[in-house]
Parts: C-alpha cells; sequence; structure tokens
C-alpha cells in the first residue's frame, strides 16, 4: 500500500471529526470525542500516495486483492476511509445501481452526498445492500433474512441513530443532510416493504421542507437545493395518491397539504428537456394538491385555503397549457434528432402524463358513474406508452457500470418525474388500455423512485371499464415485478383483480367474457378502494359500491 509523503502538517485526526472541523483527540481505535458524542467514529485514513489527487471524476479504487479484506473506496479526494467488505459491496452498488433509480440528476446529487457526509454515507450503504438482496431475492416477502437484508437492517439501525443525533438542528446549520436522509430512509422502508414507516418518513422530511420554506419567505434563509424540492415532489405525489391525510396528525394538516407559496419554475422559451421535466413535476404538483384539497374538506382551514387558492388553480391550468405548447414545441424541434435511451424514455413519460392530464381536465362526472367511458380510445394509447417503457426497461441497463455483484441489478430509468394520479375512487385520471402482443419481460426486479408507471396501470384496471384494456393492465403489472416508492406492481395487480372480480359478478359476466364500459352498469361499480398500510408488510383494504362498503380485508404482502 503505498505510503504518503510531503505532508506539512498533521492529518491523522478521524474521518468523523474532520467532515465535523473539529479537533480530534486521536484515540484508537476510536476517538474520545467521538464516542462522548454519541457518534460513530469513521476510523483514521490510512497513508496515501505522495501524487496527490485532484480529480473529480468518480472512480472505484481497490487497494487489496481480496475484497473480504479492508478496501479504500476513493469516489472524492477526501474519502479515503478503509472498508470492510460488506461496507465496499453495500456502497459499490449504491453507486452503480441504486442511484440510477432516482434519475440521472437526483442520482448524481445523492452519490455525491452519500461521500461528503458520513452520516449520509451510512444511510446509502443500508440503502444499497437492501437494493442488492430485493434484485438478488425477487422482491419478495424473506422468510428468513438474508446476510444482504441482516447487514441493511444494521446499517438502517445505526443511520437512524446517526440522523436522530442531528436533531434539533441548532441556528446556523443546514437541515440539508437531513433531508437527504429522509429521502434514503423513504425508499429503504419501501424496498423493505414497510409502507407505513416509509410514510412516516416521508412526512418528517416534508414537514423539515416547509419550515425551510417558511423561514425563506419570512427571514430570507436559504432554500435546499432544488434537486432535494423535486425528490420531495416525487415523494409527496405518492403520499397524496394513497391518501396519506390518515397517517397525519390533524395539527398539520392544513400545513402539510396547503399549495407551496413558492412559484414554479419558469420555463425558458427554449426550454431542455431536464427543465420540461423539473416544470412538469412542480406545477402538477400543485394542481394535484388543489384537486386533492377540494375532495378533502375537513376543516375551516382548508375550505379557506381553498377560496384563497382558486385563482392559483386557474393559474395552475394556464401553466399546464403553456408547458404543453413548449413541450410540442421541443419535440416538433427535435423529430429528426437521433435520440438517446435516456430521453426517449422521458419523452414517452411525458406524452403518457400529459394525456394523462387532458382525460383528467375532460373527465364529466365521477370515474364510478361513467365519467371515464368515453376515453378507452386514450387508455389504449398510455397503456401501449407504459408496456413499451417496461419492456425497455427489461432490454436496456442504466447502470452507471457494469454491475459488480454477481446478481444483475434491476434496470433503471433516467428520468427523474414523480409519480401523479388523483385518489382511486375520486374523479380521477384513468390509465390506458392494452397493446398488441406482448414481449417477455424481465424476471429482475424492478425499484425506481421516480415517475411510475403502476398507479397508472392500478387506475386502467380498475377505472376503465372495457374489458381487454383492463385485463391487460392487470397482466402487464402482475408480470412486471417493480416497486415504484410504495407501489408494488404484485399487491395492487392483486387488488386490482378483485376490483375487476367484484364487478364483473355484480353485472353476471361469465368469467373472460368481453364487454365494452356501456355493458357494465352503474350499479355493479366498484365507486372506491380505500386502504390504509399497517405495520409490517399487511394492510387493510375496504372496497365500496354507491357509497355502501361491500367488504373489508386484510392483506399481506
Amino acid at each position: 500500500m503505498p505510503l504518503r509523503t510531503g505532508v506539512s502538517r498533521s492529518r491523522r485526526g478521524c474521518l468523523t471529526c474532520k467532515i465535523r472541523r473539529v479537533k480530534c483527540d486521536e484515540e484508537k481505535p476510536t476517538c474520545c470525542r467521538c464516542r462522548s458524542t454519541g457518534r460513530k467514529c469513521d476510523g483514521y485514513a490510512s497513508p496515501s500516495s505522495g501524487t496527490p489527487r485532484q480529480s473529480s471524476e468518480l472512480r472505484i479504487v481497490q487497494y487489496t486483492s481480496q475484497v473480504s479484506e479492508p478496501i479504500r473506496m476513493s469516489v472524492f479526494p477526501s474519502f479515503h476511509q478503509p472498508l470492510a467488505g460488506c461496507d465496499y459491496r453495500a456502497l459499490e452498488f449504491f453507486h452503480f445501481q441504486t442511484v440510477s433509480c432516482f434519475g440521472a440528476k437526483a442520482g448524481d446529487f445523492l452519490l455525491r452526498a452519500a461521500y461528503q457526509d458520513a452520516t449520509v454515507r451510512v444511510a446509502a450503504a443500508a440503502l444499497g445492500s437492501l437494493h442488492r438482496a430485493f434484485v438478488r431475492d425477487g422482491g419478495g416477502p424473506a422468510v428468513a433474512p438474508s446476510g444482504l437484508t441482516r447487514y441493511a437492517l444494521q446499517q438502517y439501525s445505526s443511520a437512524i441513530h446517526l440522523a436522530l443525533n442531528r436533531i434539533p438542528v441548532t441556528e446556523g446549520q443546514s437541515t440539508d443532510s437531513i433531508l437527504i436522509m429522509c429521502v434514503l430512509f423513504f425508499c429503504f422502508e419501501s424496498l423493505h416493504g414497510h409502507f407505513r414507516n416509509a410514510v412516516q418518513h416521508g412526512i418528517a422530511g416534508l414537514r423539515i421542507l416547509r419550515q425551510r420554506e417558511e423561514r425563506f419567505l419570512k427571514e430570507g434563509i436559504r432554500l435546499p437545493p432544488s434537486i432535494v424540492r423535486l425528490m420531495f415532489v416525487t415523494i409527496e405525489n405518492q403520499m397524496l395518491e394513497i391518501d396519506w391525510q390518515s397517517y397525519l396528525p390533524v395539527s398539520i394538516q392544513s400545513t402539510l397539504l396547503s399549495p407551496s407559496k413558492l412559484p414554479p419554475l419558469n420555463l425558458e422559451d427554449t426550454p431542455t428537456l431536464d427543465q420540461l421535466s423539473d416544470s412538469f413535476q412542480f406545477c402538477y404538483n400543485q394542481y394535484l394538491k388543489l384537486l386533492y384539497l377540494s375532495q378533502n374538506l375537513e376543516s375551516v382551514e382548508l375550505v379557506q385555503i381553498l377560496q384563497q387558492n382558486e385563482a392559483y388553480y386557474a393559474q395552475v391550468r394556464q401553466h399546464m397549457h403553456a408547458w404543453s405548447v413548449k413541450f410540442d414545441a421541443f419535440l416538433a424541434a427535435h423529430v429528426q434528432t437521433n435520440q438517446s435511451e435516456a430521453d426517449r424514455v422521458t419523452i414517452n413519460h411525458l406524452k403518457m402524463w400529459r394525456k394523462v392530464m387532458d382525460i383528467f381536465v375532460n373527465i364529466d362526472g365521477s370515474t364510478s358513474e361513467g365519467g371515464l367511458d368515453r376515453f378507452a380510445s386514450d387508455f389504449g394509447a398510455i397503456l401501449c406508452l407504459a408496456e413499451d417503457l417496461i419492456d425497455s426497461s427489461s432490454r436496456t441497463p442504466a447502470s452507471r457500470s457494469k454491475p459488480s455483484a454477481k446478481v444483475q441489478p434491476s434496470q433503471q430509468r433516467p428520468n427523474t418525474l414523480p409519480t401523479i394520479l388523483p385518489k382511486p375512487g375520486s374523479s380521477s385520471l384513468s390509465p390506458s388500455p392494452p397493446p398488441s402482443s406482448s414481449s417477455s419481460l424481465s424476471s429482475s426486479s424492478f425499484f425506481v423512485v421516480s415517475l411510475g408507471l403502476v398507479p397508472l396501470l392500478w387506475i386502467i384496471a380498475t377505472s376503465c371499464r372495457h374489458s381487454q384494456i383492463r385485463h391487460r393492465a392487470i397482466d402487464l403489472m402482475s408480470r412486471s415485478r417493480r416497486r415504484e416508492g410504495v407501489w408494488d406492481s404484485a399487491l395492487f395487480s392483486t387488488l386490482a383483480r378483485k376490483v375487476v372480480t367484484l364487478e364483473e359478478e355484480a353485472a353476471g359476466f361469465a368469467q373472460g367474457a368481453m364487454y365494452e364500459p356501456a355493458d357494465l352498469p352503474v350499479s355493479a361499480r366498484t365507486s372506491a378502494v380505500a386502504g390504509e398500510f399497517c405495520e409490517g408488510r399487511q394492510g387493510k383494504v375496504k372496497f365500496f359500491r354507491n357509497g355502501t362498503k361491500l367488504y373489508e380485508e386484510v392483506i399481506q404482502w
């Protein structure tokens, strides 16, 4: 191992003290300063070579021949921590595979944060290890946790402890690291299948973010990086979809459920595809939140919020129209351009969600009363795009390099859009119909924290009353093995099949019968499916018809 030469001052303190910029007592194997404050001492840097590392290029450097021995991972010049084999493999998987689940910009941001902040790095190791286990084990429940899962849970517990030591944040300290850890914890619990815990982490992060926004407006303090806000738009949209109001204390409902007072991103005259994606996220997040509030008026505060934001509601619709015009201009300007696979995927996502938006804006009546019946052809177009995206993700890896694990990681998508749709049973967006012949889907499990397809397929299956369309959506969900945050394809395909079976039996259809929306009477339609995540991997689901509860069921996954 090369020796360090030409040192002009002592650099022998532990990594944790260096990051905190405090004097280290240099006691070994762990320093007294870290132990006395309850922090995890990250150890001491081994001697480095005389050649200064000035390149900021992301890379992995292994200084020993055996992975079972302590190794060095050098991705940034300041990171020289010796790593055991399990730590190395977890961070390696996070580096090459997990960050791709967030999209290109968010992934790069999280990668840099993980290697600059020792506390975030522990959370990243936990998530990387659990993601590796998820891919290897097929995403299903593990009867006996594997070694990877046990290690991931240990790291997760350590990361929670480290995060708690940073709260409350003192005056002048940044909450950026806490927000990043909330994102990683949300993803960890989603991968683990403990969706209620994931929602709680999302709520914690959103509370901190909203407090930062309020202080920015009142005191002018710095906002978190825009990419952090984008990641929380994704998380917030997922929680709007699952009716997260039931998980919120009443005292903070009006604060978190009200639209942000920050203006949406302004688009340039000739925006890039990334700028179009970002603008879509913020504008549509506000649009969806206003729709959500209009269906959940349970306090005087919420009514007042709606009255105050009627003008803004119209403004958001104008912004969406302006966005659509610029998106069309972008497509026209790049029609002859050779698109990368990443750009093609992003464009198809935007096409799909714009069509959903058009359906949602033009709906007449509720979804259970036939309001979506006239959009069958639109559903079909959306479903074709969804199948194309799922098939392409199973064919084309989007990781940063060749996977180092023996397990082939799931394919990742490069875009950073959120998953968006209204709650089931409300006037809603309905997804799309079936494509032609189905190609074989990848057997590997797919995890992503960006614009999802499972919510679309769920809405298609439960709200579109065309037999071929809805059954194709269910089939695609059940075969795709996707977990998109708290949306799990296996779980929601099972629930969708129950909804369709209830409706077909109530209408007197024989099994496998073909029918169109006009053939399914309103009296046979399921008007709502209300679910609640419970502790662990289980939840309660209630099925309603015309406002009357049909039955309640406890499900496990």
